[in-house]
């Protein structure tokens, strides 16, 4: 009988050492589009919509998903970071380093009338990489539109989305992203003990809520995540993601880690181009890893 995989944090990682490295081989980032009108699939390369959220506040779910984007960006993959949180954050307010665009998600959203989007590319706040940022307001969304309304018109317009959904990963917001198969989830933590055991009890809630009981190791929504370990101070090396390696290899997709970086640091605009060159390495490494 395989082991619970709830159980194993039962032992709290130690907080010093050196890092084991990268876990498993990577996997392809892109999946096959069907072709509208067609019965058959063509080999059109589509990466998967990405949706980053934290297992605790103070997780540095926007700076992810500003790398993860940027990364796509200078790839040349069409790109929009989207705010995905309850009541907005400052997404756009850290990555739209080229320009800050005043029209919201909502108003996008909602711009022809008639439930219908406005021209998604001349509403798009800017960063230098050549992503698209999206911020929303603390305005509910109207007329019973959720995140997969918003999913929808972004895949429309061409583009590939990576969602900030902030935390808590149990927000409202966040169930339809979470209930679809397609978008790619990233579940965020610092670098810290308490941190990794607080991810236990978000782990059992999606089992929960989006599981399936005849699912078995390494399957599901759970064997779909990867977990991300942000150092966000200098020094002192935590141990915390080999300590995720040992009691979740199997059962989760991938575990990565990305360093401290001053840029990311002081909390201010973020610049892509700026970022130390081995914290763009994490963050091709994790998109690399992503569920195809």
């Amino acid at each position: 009988m395989a082991e619970d995989w709830s159980r194993w944090l039962d032992e709290a990682p130690a907080q010093d050492g050196p890092s084991s490295g990268d876990a498993r081989g990577t996997a392809p980032v892109v999946r096959l589009r069907r072709g509208k009108g067609s019965d058959d699939d063509y080999a059109e390369p589509v990466q998967r919509p990405i949706l980053v959220v934290g297992g605790c506040g103070g997780a540095g779910t926007t700076t992810t998903a500003l790398g993860i984007a940027g990364e796509l960006g200078v790839a040349g993959i069409p790109t929009i970071a989207v705010d995905a949180t309850a009541a907005g954050s400052d997404l756009a307010l850290r990555g739209a380093d080229e320009h800050l665009h005043p029209i919201s998600l909502q108003s996008w959203l909602y711009g022809r009338g008639d439930d219908e989007p406005a021209p998604l590319k001349e509403c798009l706040s800017r960063a230098s990489s050549g992503i698209g940022l999206l911020w929303r307001d603390a305005a509910p969304l109207r007329r019973r539109a959720t995140y997969l309304t918003v999913a929808r018109a972004v895949d429309d317009a061409g583009y590939t989305a990576v969602y900030d959904g902030g935390s808590p990963i149990a927000g409202r917001q966040l169930r339809p992203l979470l209930a679809d198969a397609d978008v790619a989830l990233v579940l965020a933590i610092p670098a810290r003990a308490d941190a990794a055991n607080r991810l236990r009890v978000t782990l059992e809630w999606l089992d929960d809520q989006f599981g399936d009981s005849a699912e078995g190791q390494g399957a599901g929504i759970v064997g779909d995540t990867t977990i991300v370990v942000s150092h966000q101070h200098p020094g002192g090396e935590s141990r915390v993601a080999d300590h995720l390696r040992e009691h979740l290899s199997g059962w989760v997709r991938d575990i990565r880690e990305i360093p401290y970086d001053p840029h990311l640091a002081r909390g201010e605009l973020v610049r892509h181009a700026s970022l130390a060159a081995e914290t763009r390495r994490a963050y091709g490494r994790l998109l690399a890893g992503v569920a195809s």
